[in-house]
């Protein structure tokens, strides 16, 4: 295990040509992506850019993001990934709030970019990925860059939905990403022999600082795919031998539609799965080990402000289905008024930009969730339930404000309220009830707002109701809400 206090020193570049990556049907070694990742640090500086400037990547999951994360890494630079399904005018509040200098975007994404970018005040410099079919920065120099850097300087930009609309962005420094790698190292038990397949998005944190960088920082293999497919993923474990896997409950959810296509019982060669993004239902939780094997499944828990993995369920000894699982020192955990609170070297100082959010969020030090949860006397954690009004998609935070000005844009559209409803698959998804002021179809809103929102956004269910249900002090009451969707499905 190397040692460093800087996120760009994960990658070990004393392993020469052992496999570091495996992405669809490209092979890298460590002395490659380590190659890859100062021909980037040099690019990014060569282009302009200094010390604690932001560079945002609008990329979806590649060998060449893996690198270039490495790269703003070592050049002092502070990585901002933004999610690719993200709409236009998604897309260019985070490149404005986080005033990125730069975009590195993928070739089938540039399109979406290039609609943003005219609601922009300033034009950042793009790199385009796979674009022309020649080799990317060949020309550039691999020899490492001589940036002085601190623990204390930032190293990623994050961006979660919050129940305000517009997302936050989230600053974590090398050393809260530098903690956070090795606290997964530690509980999970990575080693040079282990195999991990990630088929989630590399935007996330789960990716990123799950399935990557600490296998990457233990001389393990990584096998990136493009996306996750139900059809493919018990091959692709057997094929390249992994050992475990990350994802999300929904994933789980589609696993067990296809599960004619895993493997027998106890044969996936997995040492264990572990599901983090989002509560995994008991039922589903038991009903996937019953078919795919007893033991595999780790349920864990953390947030992009706690750069990842806060607690899990052991990988050795009694687990409970339903629990988070237990808090992973040095980190912290308490209850304050029936809300989780978390503390410790992987917490973010606070939102970028955004102090009214930041004091908002700390309470005498601890950080406050949002989540509603309880500790039994073992030191197992049950979320209970959320504060926040947040509705999440199949591991994606929806704000219904978001969901609700969008839809106040189309002219037939009076007053709105969104809300998540349950889904066997997605554990959540958007209901929209809507009073209209001229006739209007529930097709024509659902239209409208795909031009407005991310796909994962636009609701699935529209009702239409003569006044939304309000208490004394005019606020809409969202319970009251679902009780619209579930008459209606009467």
């Amino acid at each position: 295990m190397k040692e460093t206090s800087l996120a760009g020193g994960l990658l070990d570049n004393s392993l020469g040509g052992s496999v570091a990556l495996v992405f669809e049907e490209e092979v890298w070694s460590y002395a490659e992506v380590d190659a890859l990742a100062n021909r980037f640090a040099r690019h990014f500086l060569a282009s302009g850019l200094e010390r604690g400037d932001r560079v945002s990547f609008f990329v979806g999951n590649d060998a060449l993001l893996v690198g270039a994360y490495f790269g703003a890494f070592r050049a002092g630079l502070v990585a901002n990934p933004i999610n690719t399904r993200l709409a236009p005018p998604e897309i260019a509040y985070v490149l404005q709030h986080a005033a990125s200098r730069y975009v590195v975007v993928g070739c089938e994404l540039l399109p979406t970019l290039q609609n943003a970018l005219p609601l922009l005040s300033h034009q950042p410099e793009l790199l385009v990925l796979r674009g022309s079919g020649e080799p990317l920065l060949a020309d550039v120099s691999y020899a490492p860059t001589d940036v002085p850097l601190d623990a204390d300087d930032g190293a990623l930009l994050i961006y979660t939905s919050g129940t305000t609309g517009n997302p936050k962005g989230v600053l974590l420094t090398h050393s809260n990403v530098v903690s956070a790698t090795r606290i997964v190292q530690e509980n999970f038990g990575i080693t040079r022999a282990d195999r991990t397949l990630c088929v989630m998005p590399l935007f996330h944190t789960n990716a990123l600082m799950f399935s990557h960088l600490p296998f990457l920082a233990s001389g393990a293999t990584v096998i990136l795919r493009r996306r996750f497919s139900a059809s493919r993923f018990w091959d692709e474990c057997l094929r390249y031998g992994c050992t475990s896997a990350s994802v999300s409950p929904s994933i789980l959810a589609l696993l067990m539609e296809h599960q004619d296509k895993g493997p027998a019982m106890g044969a996936s060669g997995l040492q264990f799965i572990m599901v983090a993004s989002a509560p995994t239902p008991v039922a589903l939780a038991e009903r996937f080990e019953e078919r795919f094997g007893r033991g595999l499944l780790l349920e864990a828990y953390g947030l992009t402000e706690s750069t990842a993995v806060t607690t899990m369920n052991p990988l050795v000894g009694r687990r409970k289905f339903g629990s988070i699982g237990k808090v992973l020192p040095p980190q912290e955990l308490c209850i304050i008024d029936g809300e989780i609170a978390l503390r410790g070297p992987t917490l973010t100082r606070g939102y970028f930009r955004d102090e009214e959010n930041t004091r908002r969020a700390f309470s005498s030090g601890w950080f406050l969730t949002g989540d509603l949860g309880s500790i039994d006397a073992e030191g197992f954690v049950t979320i209970v339930g959320r504060k926040k009004e947040m509705i999440l998609r199949g591991g994606e935070n929806i704000a219904p404000l978001e969901v609700e000005e969008a839809a106040l844009r189309h002219f037939a559209v009076r007053h709105a309220a969104a809300v998540g409803l349950p889904d066997p698959i997605w554990g959540e998804v958007v209901g929209l009830s809507v009073v209209c002021d001229s006739p209007v179809s529930a097709e024509e809103i659902v239209s409208f707002l795909r031009t407005q929102l991310s796909d994962f956004k636009v609701p699935e269910h529209v009702v239409f109701v003569q006044e939304l249900p309000r208490n004394a002090l005019g606020k809409v009451v969202r319970l009251a809400v679902r009780d619209a969707f579930a008459i209606e499905a009467k």
